[in-house]
């Protein structure tokens, strides 16, 4: 299990954890903010008639009985029982008594596509708290195909950025809060299906598969090849890259070690035999 893999379970486990303590907290809180789809409850005391449920519009707008259509939606439920207390005061009631609580929070999402292990939707905890890491944890992370390098996340007014996996796992990247509508995509990486050819005295002959992070050395492609047999002449190796050919000395790089040699897709690499 690699050190990502335990920061991005890590964080699920608390991600979760904080979800169900939000939203055991809020549904006490009367400072949560009401937004439309919420369903609420008014209770007038001794004023049954008055009493009752009433849903929020996408307008923000609650309609109640004698006082018709009120603007509750970016309110606290504090701050809107006292509004609504303040409009059955001044034409219909005495002193009356408001309680307002919420019997249903409206459900937001959040959505996660592309090269993940899980892709969907994402509930937004009742707090609105959300942040990035949180989110890809939620998933389970990236798919093997993914580009951990191209992270998008498309905000809910079109504006766009890109970010690093490891950023988002191990630095503040992953703080970056989410609103309900944002959309994160994960593109696959432009190596999947990528491969490259070694030829001549290797143990195993053939194509071998690009890596998807793109990076991939000779000194590396041989060992997935079986390395060199005894017959090889690792000074005199040729690459062939698009029909340009040039010829390196794998041992002297394999020796170095400070600087590999990096390959492309479509290399064909050959190995001679050495000349006795």
């Amino acid at each position: 299990m690699t050190a990502m893999t335990c920061r991005i379970r890590l964080i699920t486990t608390l991600f979760l954890a904080s979800l169900m303590l939000a939203s055991a907290e809020e549904i006490t809180e009367n400072s949560y903010i009401l937004r439309p789809n919420d369903v609420i409850r008014l209770d007038v005391y001794e004023e049954s008639d008055l009493s009752g449920s009433v849903r929020v519009l996408k307008t923000g707008h609650a309609s109640f009985p004698l006082i018709g259509s009120v603007e509750v939606g970016g309110l606290s439920v504090t701050v809107a029982a006292n509004r609504i207390r303040d409009l059955y005061a001044k034409d219909y009631l005495v002193d009356p008594k408001v309680t307002l609580t919420v019997q249903e929070y409206a459900v937001e999402f959040i959505s996660v596509i592309g090269a993940v292990r899980n892709p969907g939707q994402i509930p937004m905890p009742v707090s609105g708290n959300l942040d990035l890491a949180a989110a890809m944890a939620t998933v389970g992370g990236l798919a093997e195909t993914a580009d951990a390098n191209s992270i998008l996340l498309v905000s809910t007014s079109g504006a766009t950025s890109t970010y690093r996996m490891d950023a988002i796992v191990n630095g503040t990247v992953g703080q970056v809060k989410l609103q309900a509508g944002d959309r994160i995509i994960v593109n696959q990486s432009a190596f999947v299906g990528k491969s490259l050819t070694i030829l001549g005295q290797v143990g195993r002959q053939g194509p071998l598969p690009f890596p998807v992070n793109g990076r991939l050395d000779l000194v590396a492609a041989i060992a997935m090849a079986g390395g060199l047999s005894e017959l090889a002449n690792p000074r005199k190796i040729t690459i062939n890259r698009k029909g340009k050919i040039s010829t390196v000395d794998y041992k002297e790089i394999s020796q170095r070690g400070d600087t590999p040699l990096l390959l492309q897709p479509d290399d064909i690499i050959t190995v001679p035999e050495r000349l006795f």
